[in-house]
């Protein structure tokens, strides 16, 4: 399994994300794994977004065993992340217990005030 962070409206030269293990990943302006200029309400280190198991397998497999991939996404920001979890609504992570959410394929996510989407 392979998580993508895609950028929603790309500039020219902006960068995909996609992750491909276990482990936690930062999101920021400056000096993370993850960066994102496209947004002046982005922090230097803004989320984290937290894999704490990869599965591998095909959609046949994934539907007989209900198990998938376990993301989290953290804030650890001044303007906020939010998600998308269908087109009508917009969740505050900092709202969240412990400042964070599961994350699911298909989530929308903006980092700041707004203009970072993936």
């Amino acid at each position: 399994m392979v998580w993508g962070l895609l950028p929603v409206d790309p500039l020219p030269g902006e960068l995909e994300y996609y992750i491909f293990s276990k482990g936690t990943y930062k999101v920021g302006r400056k000096g993370c794994d993850i960066i994102t200029t496209k947004d002046k309400g982005v922090s230097r280190v803004h989320a984290e977004i937290i894999v704490d198991e990869m599965v591998c397998m095909d959609h046949l497999q994934k539907r007989l065993l209900h198990k998938s991939s376990k993301v989290r996404i953290r804030d650890c920001s001044k303007y906020g992340t939010f998600i998308n979890k269908n087109t009508d609504s917009k969740e505050k992570v900092h709202e969240f217990a412990n400042k964070e959410t599961i994350l699911t394929d298909g989530d929308l996510v903006a980092f700041g005030t707004g203009n970072a989407n993936y």
